[in-house]
């Protein structure tokens, strides 16, 4: 009986045709991984980005309603109801309160009792046209009946108070839009 030895082989490294395989493997997945994974972080960004948008837009728009809630009348003051001008009295504490929209700093201001003017919104945007669309942030004047009183009216027409305005975030445009009536019963009181 003939005994043949058995030698173990022992195997260091990769052959020529499992390298390339590798690389052609690695050439094929890591563009399509990177991809995929730009992609998902663009999607987040846009994400927060229209999150942190709706929240500033929510927190002015309860502040608006807040206010205007509360009011007992509207200034008669010449041009001090205009598109981009909203003046009134509130019946807590008999406090004057001031809107305005300003173009030239893209932002919604407003004051209490005469005070400094502090910015409530910043990249608001005026007067733009996109896709042949002209955008316009602007207060409308309701009468009784919910039509729109145009131009600047006076105090005793005013019962409601529509209040759109436009958000520039990133490369991002949002619509925001408050309607508020006037309680009858603020006026009376």
């Amino acid at each position: 009986m003939d005994y043949k030895k058995i030698m173990k082989k022992s195997s260091k490294g990769f052959t020529l045709i499992e390298m390339i395989a590798a690389m052609v493997l690695a050439a094929i997945l890591v563009p399509g991984i990177s991809s995929i994974l730009g992609g998902t972080l663009m999607n987040i960004a846009l994400t927060n980005i229209s999150v942190l948008s709706n929240m500033e837009a929510d927190h002015a728009q309860r502040k608006f309603m807040k206010h205007i809630n509360g009011v007992t009348s509207f200034s008669s003051d010449v041009g001090d109801q205009a598109a981009d001008k909203l003046t009134f009295t509130s019946y807590l504490g008999d406090v004057e309160y001031q809107y305005v929209i300003d173009d030239a700093s893209r932002t919604i201001k407003y004051s209490r009792g005469g005070g400094d003017a502090g910015i409530l919104l910043q990249n608001v945007v005026g007067d733009t046209t996109i896709d042949s669309d002209t955008y316009t942030s602007k207060f409308v004047f309701k009468d009784i009946n919910g039509s729109d009183l145009g131009g600047t009216p006076t105090a005793s027409e005013i019962h409601a108070v529509e209040f759109t305005f436009y958000l520039l975030r990133g490369e991002s445009f949002y619509s925001y839009t408050t309607y508020a009536a006037v309680d009858k019963n603020h006026l009376d009181l």
